[in-house]
Formats: structure tokens, C-alpha cells, sequence
């Protein structure tokens, strides 16, 4: 087994990482392979216990191979037995169409996705209900299923993988499953509204995060952007209660509030570290300087980037220490 798996609260909490497999993205190895099929035949595992309804909220849906048919297999297998399935997902497409990128996703843009969402989801429009999202300079970037939301068998299945073979195979992700009714019912709630509207909402909501127990365990849950202010206040608040040690593990951090409470840790003498997309994080940086925004912003980061701490100079594409 190639996904490390960490149980929790009683086996109602799943937790899988998953590990890039080798280091060109054009050359497939025998570990990339057996890694992207066993994350697709767990996630199969996850569908083929819809007993009534499965949500699907994806922002790039977009498997090819041996992966594309066993999720298939499993989507078509619960269709034939009246579940009813409803697929959602981000409506950002390409100029190209539905071509495969020339150039390694190490280096596409950080605002930008490979094409082929559309024509993968579209495939299945004869057993699922489909809704694309759209918003104004805004993703609908979710990763979750919702299974028997309305039953005390719900769960859901969510993480910060996409449903690709690369995002499987190439990128540093996690995976998580819940058995939760009243957890089910605040995802059902957001998908309903995006299924419903086929829209992002424009403007956040005055509303703190929700907190539940999952088996005993504190679970806090919120959704972006609806709640944003909460979700920074949030982390806001958990890095100025840090007392020893604070590790931090983000694609890209823009958020000013965020930045400023980092860097206000690491003037106090807390012990910090942490890894973030060095191309994806150059891409933002490049974004604020363009838009003439973001000042503030530039010199927290650049003052944060002069403290890293490296082993040894990563490569293009990889992941840099803070």
C-alpha cells in the first residue's frame, strides 16, 4: 500500500496522504501508476456504499486510463442501483478546448487549469444530474462527496486532491473521510446552493464557523467565501494561540491578515516552519506587483522568504521552505 492512512475517532475519520511518484511528470513509473489506481479504487470503495443520493463537488474532474474506469465503473454501478447522483463543478474553461497542455503542470499558471473537465464530467450525463458553477474572479474549487447526506449512514470524502491522475500521482495531497450525519448536512447545505444557483455568492456572510464532534472529536467547518472573514479569523486566531511550535503547510498564503499574524509569531521567537509551492507562489507575488496592489503584502512575504531554511536548493517545481 502506497497511501499512508491514518484512522481516528473510532474509524468514523479516515486520513490518506498522498506522495508524488517520481520526479518527471512525463514519465510514468511503476509507483505513480499503482498509487493513482489505489486512490481511484478507494474512492470507488467510498461511491459503492451509496445507498441513496451521492454529491459530487469538483473543481477539476479529469481521469484518464485505468483510473477514469474504475470511478466510472463505480458512478455507472450506483446509477444501475436508482441512486441518484449530482455532479457539480467549476466552469473556468480554456480558450484551446479540451487539448492536454504542452508543458509540465509545474509550471502552469497558478490561476489557470488544464482543460477537460467539461467533456469528462459531460460523459456522464446520462446517469448524474449536472450543474457547472461560475462566479465573478472566483473558483468554485471544492473537493468533496456527500454520500446518503440525509441518513444516519452519511459521510463524506473530501481533501485537497482534484480528481486527476496527476493530482494522484504527481502532487504532495491529502485525503479525508468522515462518517458524520450532522457533518453531511452542513455540505449538503453548500452543495444545494451552488447545485441550485449554479453561482458562487458575491458577497461573505456574518457568520462564525460552525464546530460539531465527529465521534468525539471537535470538528470545525466553514465555507469559503460565505464565510471567509470567519475562516481568517480562524487561523488567525490558532497562530496567535501557538506556544511552542507552529508548522504550516499551504499551496500559496496571500492573505494579508494571515501573513502579518505569521510574522508577528516568528518576531515573538516561535519555533516555525513550513512548506508552500514555490511556482504557484511566484505567480501570486507576480500577480501584486501587475495589479500595483498588495505592497504590504510583498514586503511581509519577501521578509518572511529572506528567513527560509533550506537543506538544499530545491528544483523548479517543487515545494520551498518558509
Amino acid at each position: 500500500m502506497l497511501v499512508e492512512t491514518v484512522p481516528a475517532g473510532g474509524g468514523n475519520i479516515g486520513i490518506m496522504f498522498l506522495r508524488q511518484r517520481g520526479d518527471d511528470p512525463f514519465i510514468s513509473t511503476p509507483e505513480r501508476t499503482a498509487q493513482i489506481g489505489e486512490v481511484a479504487s478507494r474512492i470507488a470503495s467510498f461511491i459503492s456504499e451509496a445507498r441513496s443520493t451521492l454529491d459530487i463537488a469538483i473543481y477539476d474532474f479529469r481521469l484518464r486510463d485505468e483510473a477514469a474506469a474504475i470511478i466510472s465503473e463505480s458512478l455507472r454501478e450506483r446509477a444501475k442501483s436508482k441512486v441518484v447522483i449530482r455532479i457539480i463543478y467549476d466552469a473556468t474553461t480554456e480558450p484551446d478546448g479540451d487539448v492536454m497542455p504542452a508543458t509540465s503542470p509545474a509550471h502552469l499558471e497558478a490561476d489557470k487549469k488544464a482543460p477537460g473537465t467539461d467533456t469528462f464530467v459531460r460523459s456522464f450525463a446520462d446517469i448524474a444530474q449536472i450543474k457547472s458553477v461560475t462566479g465573478y474572479r472566483v473558483l468554485m474549487h471544492s473537493k468533496y462527496l456527500i454520500r446518503d447526506g440525509d441518513t444516519d449512514e452519511a459521510a463524506v470524502f473530501l481533501g485537497s486532491a482534484n480528481y486527476t491522475n496527476d493530482s494522484w500521482g504527481l502532487q504532495e495531497n491529502n485525503l479525508l473521510q468522515l462518517r458524520s450525519r450532522p457533518l453531511a448536512a452542513y455540505f449538503s447545505k453548500n452543495f444545494t446552493n451552488l447545485f441550485t444557483s449554479g453561482r458562487i455568492a458575491e458577497r461573505p456572510a456574518v457568520r462564525d464557523v460552525d464546530v460539531l464532534r465527529v465521534a468525539d472529536v471537535p470538528v470545525t467547518v466553514a465555507f469559503a467565501p460565505e464565510q471567509s472573514p470567519a475562516i481568517i479569523k480562524e487561523i488567525v486566531g490558532a497562530i496567535t494561540a501557538a506556544r511552542r511550535r507552529l508548522l504550516v503547510a499551504s499551496v500559496v498564503l496571500s492573505s494579508g491578515p494571515i501573513l502579518a499574524a505569521l510574522s508577528e509569531a516568528i518576531d515573538r521567537g516561535m519555533s516555525c516552519a513550513g512548506i508552500y509551492d514555490g511556482p504557484q507562489m511566484d505567480q501570486v507575488r507576480r500577480q501584486w506587483q501587475a495589479a500595483h496592489l498588495g505592497a504590504d503584502k510583498i514586503n511581509t512575504w519577501d521578509t518572511e522568504r529572506s528567513r527560509e531554511k533550506r537543506v538544499s536548493p530545491p528544483k523548479e517545481g517543487q515545494r520551498k521552505c518558509l
